[in-house]
């Protein structure tokens, strides 16, 4: 009997046990009749959970030929499937609460905590707690992983890899924006070889339906072990909370439909991950340097999406222990990121040799690198001293712009104030505003052109280095 005959029938069966008063009064001996009236060879019927996860409680057939499962719930579940339900239901919120999709390779618990984390707070803070618990997730190691192990998987996504590598040793050479930018289109163009089956007047949302929707097929395929099961629990709607792969594909894609790819005037995010607004420059917040991590984690979901389209199943959802060249390019980021630090350093000396600050970039506009030069020298080369001289010292944060700072130094009933500025040329305004509160200005780093700049200043301004404090007392 052919396999199509067989399905034929054991439609009719599952026809007979819908007629029952409830799927409950099914049994097996009910189904081994039913089979043996529809002549297949040698039923044999019993009860068994069936399903990875949350299985579905059924009653099994096995005749020559073939296996049927027929579920003893209805498609609309009973009590505790409605309970998974409600709470994969909530999970997915979420997720979209943070713009992101269930991840496959990252440990359960550490996925709870993130969630739980983002539950009770708005949008802005689980942003950023979302990328609090993911750095220390989404690692370098990590993204290593998935450029060298996974994407070269997917036929997909193989030609793109040196692509990846590139914008992976950029980023990590301090060039986030144009990291993020590399990878943004190669999303869609993964989507597009992935359904290349689909005629070429696709849309974005009609290719992400297609690879999501077979993929989900294939997922069902093995919930239910190959056997026939009736199509109604095969769907995403049934098996959402009973299959975490299920779950995942599909909240990835909510993710690309409601997220990466949804209309400009459509995008209520905070994360500006949007593919439209990349190509019509309607917005630069995408540039983010956090968006780097979510873009190399998309394109390793997206060649596990083709692994399960395709039925390969290429791409493993355990994260492959780091080979060769996976820790090869991870350590020759962390060598492009100690020889960057060294050139911001040198890059902040020269600009401020010339009395300039370094022009911000997209995902960096200096101000952190400053703070920390700033009260690095602060501390050695003001407090030190004032300490040195017998003056108690309390030190100042830098302003916002890490432009300057201060710090007050008393003894008995003297008190006094000196700031320190990043550079000598800093705008007049600002020293004209400093002194009326300090005895001293003194700036990091040699004069230039210091006249043009503190002109109308009647305190002591000069380089730290030169200045010598009073001793107290």
């Amino acid at each position: 009997m052919s396999f199509s005959n067989l399905e034929d029938k054991f439609s009719g069966i599952w026809r007979r046990a819908l007629n029952e008063s409830s799927l409950n009064a099914v049994t097996p001996e009910l189904i081994e009749k039913w089979a043996s009236d529809k002549r297949l060879i040698n039923p044999v019927a019993k009860r068994a959970d069936v399903g990875v996860f949350h299985p579905t409680p059924c009653i099994v057939l096995t005749v020559e030929g073939g296996k049927a499962c027929f579920p003893t719930i209805p498609v609309s579940g009973d009590e505790n499937w409605r309970i998974r339900r409600k709470q994969h239901d909530d999970q997915a919120a979420l997720w979209d609460k943070v713009e992101w999709f269930m991840p496959l390779w990252l440990p359960m618990g550490e996925i709870s905590k993130l969630l739980a984390s983002v539950r009770h707070v708005t949008r802005e803070r689980a942003l950023d707690l979302f990328k609090y618990h993911t750095s220390t997730l989404y690692t370098l190691a990590f993204q290593a992983v998935c450029i060298e192990q996974i994407l070269p998987l997917a036929r997909s996504l193989n030609e793109i890899v040196p692509l990846a590598r590139e914008a992976y040793l950029g980023a990590y050479s301090g060039y986030w924006a144009t990291s993020v930018g590399a990878l943004i289109p190669a999303i869609e163009g993964s989507l597009t070889r992935i359904v290349s089956d689909l005629g070429t007047k696709a849309t974005a949302p009609d290719k992400i339906d297609h690879a999501v929707n077979r993929a989900i097929e294939t997922a069902a395929q093995l919930h239910f072990d190959r056997m026939w099961v009736p199509p109604e629990y095969k769907t995403c709607d049934y098996l959402f909370g009973q299959d975490e792969r299920v779950f995942a594909f599909e909240t990835f894609r909510r993710w690309l439909k409601s997220h990466f790819f949804c209309n400009t005037d459509e995008y209520r995010g905070v994360t500006w991950l949007n593919r439209h607004m990349f190509a019509h420059g309607t917005a630069a917040s995408w540039q983010q340097p956090a968006n780097f991590a979510r873009m190399v984690v998309a394109l390793a979901t997206l060649a596990a999406i083709e692994s399960w389209y395709d039925a390969s199943h290429s791409v493993s959802f355990f994260l492959p222990d780091m080979n060769d060249d996976s820790t090869l390019l991870w350590q020759q980021a962390l060598l492009r990121g100690d020889v960057q630090m060294k050139l911001k350093l040198t890059e902040q000396n020269h600009f401020r040799k010339h009395g300039r600050l370094v022009p911000p970039l997209p995902a960096d506009n200096g101000v952190l690198l400053r703070k920390g030069l700033l009260s690095q020298q602060c501390m050695t080369d003001l407090v030190r001293p004032l300490r040195d001289a017998g003056w108690n010292v309390k030190v100042n944060e830098p302003d916002d712009e890490a432009l300057y700072m201060t710090v007050d130094a008393s003894h008995d009933e003297k008190l006094f104030s000196v700031a320190l500025l990043y550079s000598c040329g800093t705008d007049n305004g600002i020293y004209k505003m400093l002194a009326k509160e300090c005895v001293a200005i003194l700036y990091c780093g040699a004069p230039y052109k210091q006249d043009s700049f503190a002109y109308g200043i009647s305190v002591h301004v000069g380089p730290v280095l030169g200045w010598q404090p009073p001793k107290a007392g």
